[in-house]
């Protein structure tokens, strides 16, 4: 089975953004999002005007910018990287990692399958936890970067 990434985080995280499990670039190169046609990290510097041409800038950016990222699935089997092909699944410790992060005023899903996943192994909706299913960052999602970034924009600074 493959095994997600660390949680990036601080103590204070206002935003967690959850996806399903890391690509397998993303896997060879030890990064979240490392995939280079990926959205997610041109987004993000977008939305918050920070530098990304490394991945310790991207860190940085998630960081300052009170962001908490990691995947819903901790362990998982998948053929290729499409979120259609995974097939055994563990989720995080997703409950304590909330609960432990009091500052938490939204979590934001990258993607549908991401969503489906959480709900369907972890199922933990506190409130007053704002909860968001978003356009995933991946290009197997064909939407136009300027929709995902409205979208995007929209959930993360309003």
């Amino acid at each position: 089975m493959l095994e997600s990434f660390a949680p990036i985080h601080r103590p204070d995280s206002t935003i967690l953004i959850l996806g399903t499990g890391p690509s397998v670039v993303s896997l060879q190169k030890g990064e979240y999002y490392g995939f280079a046609r990926n959205a997610f990290w041109p987004i993000l510097s977008d939305v918050f005007a920070h530098p990304i041409d490394t991945y310790a800038q991207k860190v940085e950016l998630a960081l300052v910018s009170k962001l908490a990222l990691w995947n819903v699935l901790f362990r998982f089997e998948r053929e290729g990287s499409l979120d259609s092909n995974y097939r055994s699944v563990v989720p995080n410790a997703l409950i304590p990692f909330i609960d432990e992060h009091p500052a938490l005023e939204k979590i934001i899903f990258n993607g549908k399958q991401a969503a489906r996943f959480y709900d369907r192994l972890v199922a933990y909706r506190p409130s007053p936890i704002q909860f968001f299913t978003l356009a995933s960052t991946s290009p197997a999602n064909t939407m136009r970067y300027e929709d995902k970034l409205v979208q995007w924009r929209a959930a993360l600074v309003e």
